[in-house]
């Protein structure tokens, strides 16, 4: 029997990638992302619609953890979030969504990731929960490597 072709939760393992190393979170029960491309209308004289819509950017990755609240295992220790006196030195990370039916490629991918905050709430009669958010550079998926052109610029490329 062959495995299902849609994704569930009970499929998707959430871990963070550091030096080659996958670390597994199993505190998540939610995991959301989103990839966005902006899009500017092009408006000409003479025309009362726009002439045409081109990209002009891609936004960053943003990313959202949701979570049980597990004593010792807080937003700075699995989380990833750096204290304030490690803002300087902290490095980036990736964050990856593996199926557990084929552990070996991930079905996303965020790259250069910046755990950006967290929230959690406390209330009467339930478990207490931890939100975190992300935020990342790049996405990729099962069938995608979403990389800049050859010919695109870096940060630090001098001529």
């Amino acid at each position: 029997m062959s495995a299902p072709k849609v994704m569930s939760g009970a499929r998707a393992k959430i871990g963070f990638i550091e030096q080659n190393t996958t670390s597994y979170i199993g505190i998540y029960n939610n995991f959301s992302y989103s990839v966005r491309y902006d899009v500017a209308p092009a408006y000409i004289l003479g025309r009362y619609s726009a002439a045409s819509l081109d990209y002009t950017s891609m936004e960053v990755v943003q990313a959202t953890a949701v979570g049980y609240r597990v004593i010792h295992h807080g937003a700075h220790t699995v989380g990833r979030l750096p204290k304030l006196a490690d803002l300087l030195n902290h490095n980036s990370i990736v964050i990856a969504c593996f199926d557990r039916v084929n552990p070996n490629k991930a079905i996303a991918k965020i790259s250069d990731v910046r755990p950006a905050g967290y929230s959690t709430t406390i209330a009467a009669r339930q478990l207490e929960d931890v939100s975190m958010q992300y935020v990342g550079i790049l996405c990729d998926d099962e069938d995608t490597d979403n990389v800049e052109a050859p010919d695109s610029m870096d940060l630090m490329q001098t001529q």
